[in-house]
């Protein structure tokens, strides 16, 4: 039903995984890049000149934006940082331009302006990527060049525009790939169109042949992404991380109180395709009998109100909604579950890796994951003894396994001290955007 503290399989055989999983460089990478990561970066005299690609940035709440603004406020303590982001959702884009320049901290930001449609149509959501694409290849053109461009995946076609743009000036391409496209989209059925997903494909193909590195987020996205043909030695996995300082356990906040002493299984986060919560309705609709405990599902996303209606039609009691909480408030929302959640649609593995796990893990809490057990929480999850593992869509095992923690608070404990000892040791924010720093550097370095 689920598994703990096991070794999990080491892939296919194309990507190496250390017992521990203490290394994160991947295959082949591992001894071509211990030497040049380990250079210091340059000096702020000859500093390394870093352009980075993506349409979320601050002050924007997305999780791709959130992770890019913290990483680029710390490198830019040592190197030369600029941003092409498209308009902020958070307080639109002013004036009459195409384009507008700002700073953020040391970070210098080109904003595109952008239309703004819902992101629940998916036409309206072409011409909002579509804008940013083409303006964001005007904007590129006018700038110096960068020593480093650095394309995320905000929107799919970044790499081929960043491959487009190395050529023309002869520079560095690391590819940071946060979602694989066109595989997510396959999965949860978001693009339909084989003309589309062709477009997606061939797009991703040329911006690998051309990148000097590629940088992904698990394992599981590195073997999927060298069993496209890539070499083993231009894939890197560097995880997203949490500032272990600001998200800390909390314990007998208001909200943990307002849960009235209950058992809290929580799912936190973006409500959407990629999740298909429905199997957490139907373990509540399982456990509604047991009054110790109360299911809480935080955030927002295209699935929410469907959720809503079908717990409401299902007459579930025991599951209360909730929306995103103030992200100032984040450690004490995740401190307020007693287990979490995390959740990936079957075929999901190694498409993205969901950055939830970090906060929880600083949290000081175990988790449930619900996906396939070679995705990359699956592996932390059992490797490090920090949480459990049920098939996606498996409603008597994940009933069985909320069951069975609820019965034993010493175990979730132990695997709570666990969990904010790995946060600090492997995910804290400062390691990982140094390391990261340093893979830039030695790339740049090459030019």
């Amino acid at each position: 039903m689920f598994s703990q503290n096991e070794n999990g399989p080491a892939g296919n055989g194309t990507v190496q995984r250390s017992p521990r999983r203490k290394l994160t460089i991947v295959g082949g990478a591992q001894r071509a890049y211990h030497h040049r990561c380990s250079v210091r970066p340059r000096s702020r005299i000859n500093q390394t000149r870093i352009l980075f690609l993506n349409r979320s940035f601050w002050p924007d709440h997305e999780a791709t934006g959130q992770f890019l603004t913290e990483l680029c406020d710390d490198l830019s303590r040592g190197h030369e940082v600029t941003v092409v982001a498209g308009p902020s959702r958070q307080r639109g884009f002013a004036g009459l331009r195409l384009w507008s320049h700002e700073q953020h901290g040391r970070v210098s930001i080109v904003r595109t302006w952008g239309t703004r449609f819902s992101k629940s149509n998916l036409a309206g959501r072409l011409v909002n990527l579509g804008t940013y694409y083409l303006l964001a290849a005007v904007v590129a053109l006018w700038l110096p060049r960068p020593d480093v461009i650095v394309a995320e995946t905000d929107p799919p076609l970044l790499g081929a525009l960043a491959a487009a743009l190395k050529r023309r000036w002869g520079c560095r391409l690391v590819y940071n790939v946060q979602d694989l496209y066109p595989d997510i989209a396959e999965v949860t059925g978001g693009v339909r169109s084989p003309l589309l997903l062709g477009l997606l494909r061939r797009a991703n193909d040329y911006a690998y042949k051309r990148s000097d590195l590629i940088v992904t987020l698990g394992h599981d996205m590195a073997s999927r992404i060298v069993n496209k043909g890539v070499p083993a030695d231009k894939v890197v996995v560097v995880p997203n991380w949490v500032d272990c300082e600001r998200i800390r356990p909390l314990e007998n906040t208001p909200l943990r109180r307002s849960f009235g002493g209950k058992f809290v299984v929580m799912y936190s986060g973006n409500i959407g395709l990629s999740q298909q919560l429905e199997a957490v309705l139907e373990a509540a609709g399982r456990l509604r009998n047991d009054e110790r405990i109360i299911f809480a599902l935080i955030g927002e996303g295209a699935r929410k109100k469907w959720l809503e209606e079908r717990a409401l039609a299902m007459g579930l009691t025991n599951v209360i909604f909730m929306p995103y909480q103030p992200l100032e408030n984040l450690a004490e929302s995740l401190s307020a579950a007693d287990l979490h959640l995390i959740a990936l649609a079957p075929g999901a593995a190694g498409c993205l890796v969901p950055s939830k796990i970090y906060g929880i893990l600083a949290a000081g809490r175990p988790f449930i994951a619900m996906m396939e057990e070679n995705a990359e929480v699956a592996q932390i999850a059992r490797e490090d003894a920090v949480g459990f593992v049920v098939r996606p869509g498996d409603v008597e095992a994940l009933a069985g396994a909320i069951h069975e923690a609820v019965d034993a608070p010493q175990r979730l404990k132990q695997m709570g001290v666990r969990a904010r000892r790995l946060a600090e040791l492997r995910f804290d924010r400062i390691k990982v955007t140094s390391r990261f720093g340093s893979i830039l550097a030695s790339v740049g370095m090459q030019n």
